[in-house]
C-alpha cells in the first residue's frame, strides 16, 4: 500500500492551499520565483504559498478522521504514552519518518520523541503558523 503524497500551505491572503508542491527558481512563462501548490488540474491552478508554512501529510488521520500534516499541533487523546502534554508533528529525515515532538521536550530538553502509530488515539488541536499561543501555553 502507498502512502499518499500532499502538502498544505498558506497564501499571503492566510488561506491554506492543499495538493503538489511545486518549487520554481527561475521564472516562467506563467509562473515566478517562488513555492506553489496545485490541485490535480496543475500550474494553471497553483497558488503561490508561503514556503516556512509548507507541510507534507503524514498519511496518517487523527481520531476524528482529519489528515495529520506537518507542523500541526496534536494531543493524545487518553493513554497514549508517557507524553500527556501536546507535541509538534515534525519529520525525521535520519529515520525517514514522522514523529510527534512534546513540546515541553521541544524547549526544555533532548528527551523522549514519540513515533507515530498512534493515530487513532491523538487529535489535532492546531498548528505552529496559526496557533503558536499553543506552544507557550504547553511550556508553562
Amino acid at each position: 500500500m502507498s502512502r499518499e503524497i500532499e502538502f498544505r500551505g498558506k497564501n499571503i491572503n492566510g488561506y491554506w492551499a492543499y495538493g503538489n508542491l511545486s518549487v520554481i527558481k527561475e521564472k516562467l512563462d506563467r509562473a515566478g520565483v517562488g513555492t506553489y501548490i496545485s490541485n490535480s488540474s496543475g500550474a494553471p491552478f497553483a497558488y503561490q504559498v508561503r514556503p516556512e508554512t509548507v507541510g507534507q501529510y503524514t498519511g496518517l488521520s487523527d481520531k476524528n478522521g482529519n489528515k495529520i500534516f506537518e507542523g500541526d499541533i496534536v494531543a493524545p487523546s487518553g493513554f497514549v504514552s508517557e507524553i500527556n502534554q501536546p507535541g509538534i508533528v515534525k519529520w525525521c529525515d535520519k529515520k525517514l519518518c514522522f514523529y510527534v515532538d512534546s513540546i515541553e521536550t521541544l524547549i526544555y530538553s533532548e528527551g523522549y520523541k514519540m513515533y507515530f502509530g498512534l493515530d487513532s488515539a491523538i487529535k489535532i488541536i492546531g498548528n505552529i503558523h496559526e496557533n503558536p499561543e499553543l506552544l507557550k501555553e504547553g511550556a508553562e
